[in-house]
C-alpha cells in the first residue's frame, strides 16, 4: 500500500539529537550537510535522508542504518539491494515528503509557495496549461501554479528521467470532479494537496491508488526508531 509521509521542519533542533540524526546517515550527507550556510538547508537535508530510512527499515526488515542509495544516470535514487522498493522524496520550505510502499514507479514533490512571474508558465507549461492558468481568476492563478509545477515534477521524478523530458511535452488537466490527469501518461495517478497555507504537495504513481492524505510524522517519533 502506497503511503506519503510528510515531516514538518524543526526550527532549531538541541545538539545531542542533531548530532546522534548525523550518525545515521551517510558520509556524504554528512559532508553535504556541513557545507550549508543554512542550517535549515543541513536539516532538510539530513532529515530526508533520516525520513527514507526508517520509512524503508519498515518495508525492508533491514535496520535504518544498514540501507544504502544508489543513483541512475538522471539522479533519481533507489535501494542498492532492493531496487523492487519504489521510494521519492522530496523537501522545500518547511516541509519534507517521502513516498513508498509500491513496486511501480513513485514521484512526490513539495514546493513552498512564493509570488513567481507567472511568464515561467509560457516557458515550461504546456499549451493547455498555460491557457487553463490565465484563465483562472486573480486569486488563484498562484495556487493554480503551484498545483501544476508540483504535478508535473511529481512525474518527471517518479519516471527517472530528469529533465530529458521537457515539461511542455505533456499536461496535466483537472477533470470536472477536481481530479487531475496527464493524456500523455494515462497509466499514472495524481495526487495535488496543500500540505497548509504556504506550501503545495502533489505525488503520481504508475500503479496502485495514491492515498488521499499523508500520513504526518514528528522527529520524535523518527528518534524513537533510531534508538
Amino acid at each position: 500500500m502506497i503511503t506519503i509521509r510528510v515531516l514538518q521542519v524543526p526550527e532549531v533542533l538541541p545538539e545531542a539529537n542533531w548530532n546522534q540524526l548525523l550518525s545515521q546517515v551517510s558520509a556524504e550527507r554528512r559532508a553535504q550537510a556541513s557545507r550549508f550556510v543554512r542550517q535549515a538547508d543541513a536539516y532538510r537535508s539530513v532529515l530526508g535522508e533520516i525520513l527514507t530510512r526508517v520509512t524503508l527499515s519498515k518495508l525492508t526488515g533491514l535496520r535504518p542504518a544498514e540501507l544504502s542509495f544508489t543513483r541512475n544516470s538522471y539522479g533519481k535514487p533507489s535501494l542498492s539491494h532492493h531496487s523492487d522498493v519504489q521510494f521519492n522524496v522530496s523537501h522545500s520550505g518547511d516541509w519534507i515528503a517521502l513516498i513508498s510502499g509500491s513496486t511501480d514507479e513513485l514521484g512526490v514533490d513539495v514546493e513552498k509557495i512564493a509570488p513567481i512571474d507567472m511568464q515561467i508558465a509560457e516557458r515550461f507549461f504546456s499549451p493547455k496549461e498555460s491557457q487553463f492558468l490565465a484563465a483562472e481568476p486573480d486569486d488563484r492563478r498562484l495556487e493554480t501554479f503551484y498545483r501544476l509545477w508540483t504535478l508535473k515534477e511529481s512525474y518527471i521524478k517518479a519516471v527517472g528521467m530528469g529533465l530529458s523530458i521537457p515539461l511542455d511535452s505533456f499536461a496535466l488537466i483537472r477533470n470536472v470532479d477536481g481530479d487531475w490527469h496527464s493524456p500523455e501518461a494515462t497509466s499514472y495517478q495524481f495526487l495535488s494537496l496543500r500540505l497548509d497555507h504556504g506550501h503545495m504537495l502533489a505525488a503520481c504513481s504508475a500503479g496502485e491508488d495514491l492515498p488521499a492524505q499523508p500520513d504526518f510524522i514528528t522527529t520524535e517519533e523518527m528518534y524513537q526508531v533510531l534508538l
